[in-house]
């Protein structure tokens, strides 16, 4: 098979490339008509007749469509795009089928092209209303202002806008809006944004040309102001009494002081932030009372949140339970004052057992010494006088009760003579002088009143009348 087809090889070449010459011969002498084509762009015309008519339209399908000619083979290399012009006019749109006809027009070289047509020979189209809904423009603030900086608020120019486009594209819109960058400003800022276009989900619409605003390229201005972030402490008013047997002792808070924004002149005087006490309240509580508060309704007008912070707080109101402790007392634990040169003082009985009210803290080191107590001796005369025992003032604890008590008081220098002296009684009733029938008094906070010791009975139970003849 091999050595017939390199058999007589050059005979071969040879009658091919006479050939080639003899079709060259034949097509340069006959010239005949080839089918050519190009892709061309569509063209409208007269569209200001929908839009007169408050119509949007839209090609379906292409936007381009092909052009079919002849032309003589010489001439086929002269063929460019650019010689043709498609086109349609809307004026001929026949609305029962929304369809019109491709017209084609030869622009160059007119003279070389022979039956020249479009394919598709016409395109549909599509109309619908137009619509045109005003839409108030939203901002949306995006990043961080300096530290030291809040948002404070930003104005929009223009700050609605008219949306204008077929009804199917208005109709997705849920509202429009721009995006503002405010990272690291630390002082009032504007510019322009451009304008977007959201759908009921927030995310960012892509819609075609035909819509459009009135708003011109450069977008929406904007001004944005930022306010310094202060600082301030919280404070807390509370009002009311613990029930019986407990006390208020102080308030926790989730956090001591709050960041705050505004105003030059609403952030100057203000310092400290008072919690008042319409919302604090712990009357009749027996255990800790817990509020959650919002700061906003208790900052001046020009002042809020900084965006950082949350505007609830928790405070917590403590209430702890009383608790009572008995400490016994002898007469050298307590101050005497109002001593009288030669006169000798001495308790009967020389112990005395006092009962304290407070937190259980307060009162677990509670000593004798705290107690601070004192009888004042101005002005006894001898003999037995109801005791009277005081305490200085304090705030941990309240005396609750003590118990009764006499202090004799006798002369040394007189011995021999009868110490105890009695006063005229009346024919139904004895006493003995110092004994007033009055009761004691507990003095300092929580002043209470203690019994009072019967007439005429000493410390030990027995009458003084007894006492004496017994002596």
């Amino acid at each position: 098979m091999k050595e017939r087809l390199i058999k007589n090889l050059g005979l071969k070449i040879l009658s091919l490339f006479l050939a080639f010459i003899i079709w060259l011969i034949v097509v340069n002498v006959s010239n005949p008509l080839v089918n050519g084509r190009r892709e061309v762009t569509l063209e409208i015309e007269n569209d200001q007749v929908l839009t007169a008519a408050r119509r949007a339209y839209e090609i379906i399908g292409k936007s381009t469509v092909t052009v079919v000619f002849d032309v003589h083979a010489r001439d086929s290399y002269k063929v460019q795009p650019s010689d043709f012009r498609a086109y349609i006019d809307l004026s001929e749109l026949y609305d029962v089928t929304g369809s019109v006809p491709v017209k084609i027009e030869v622009l160059n070289n007119d003279d070389i092209y022979y039956n020249v047509i479009s394919r598709p020979g016409v395109v549909r189209v599509k109309t619908e209303d137009i619509q045109t809904k005003p839409f108030e423009v939203m901002a949306e603030v995006e990043g961080t202002a300096a530290n030291g900086y809040d948002f404070a608020s930003v104005a929009l120019t223009p700050e609605t806008v008219i949306v204008e486009g077929p009804m199917s594209q208005v109709g997705l819109i849920n509202h429009v809006g721009v995006k503002i960058n405010i990272d690291g400003l630390s002082g009032d800022g504007e510019g322009n944004a451009v304008l977007q276009f959201y759908d009921g989900n927030g995310n960012v619409l892509s819609v075609d040309e035909r819509v459009h605003t009135d708003v011109d390229e450069t977008g929406i201005g904007y001004k944005v102001n930022v306010n310094k972030i202060k600082e301030i402490s919280l404070d807390f008013e509370v009002e009311g009494t613990a029930a019986l047997g407990y006390r208020f002792v102080g308030v926790e808070c989730s956090r001591r002081s709050v960041q705050v924004t505004g105003s030059r002149s609403g952030l100057a005087s203000l310092n400290v932030l008072v919690i008042p006490s319409s919302v604090l309240d712990i009357s009749g509580a027996v255990q800790d009372k817990v509020v959650t508060v919002d700061i906003r309704e208790f900052l001046p007008e020009g002042v809020q949140i900084a965006d950082s912070e949350d505007s609830g707080v928790e405070v917590r109101m403590l209430v702890e339970a009383l608790v009572t402790k008995t400490i016994e007392l002898e007469q050298a634990d307590i101050s005497m004052t109002g001593r009288e040169e030669g006169k000798e003082y001495e308790m009967k009985p020389s112990q005395v057992s006092v009962t304290v009210q407070g937190l259980k803290d307060d009162l677990k080191d509670l000593t004798k010494d705290d107690l601070s107590a004192f009888i004042d001796l101005a002005g006894l005369q001898e003999g037995f006088h109801d005791g009277n025992l005081q305490f200085r003032d304090n705030d941990r604890f309240v005396i609750l009760s003590y118990d009764e008590f006499q202090i004799e008081v006798t002369s040394p220098g007189n011995q021999g003579e009868t110490v105890t002296q009695f006063p005229e009684t009346d024919e139904n009733e004895e006493s003995a002088e110092g004994v007033s029938g009055q009761p004691f008094q507990a003095v300092g906070p929580g002043e209470e009143t203690l019994p009072a010791i019967e007439a005429g009975v000493s410390p030990g139970g027995e009458s003084q009348e007894e006492e004496r003849e017994t002596e």
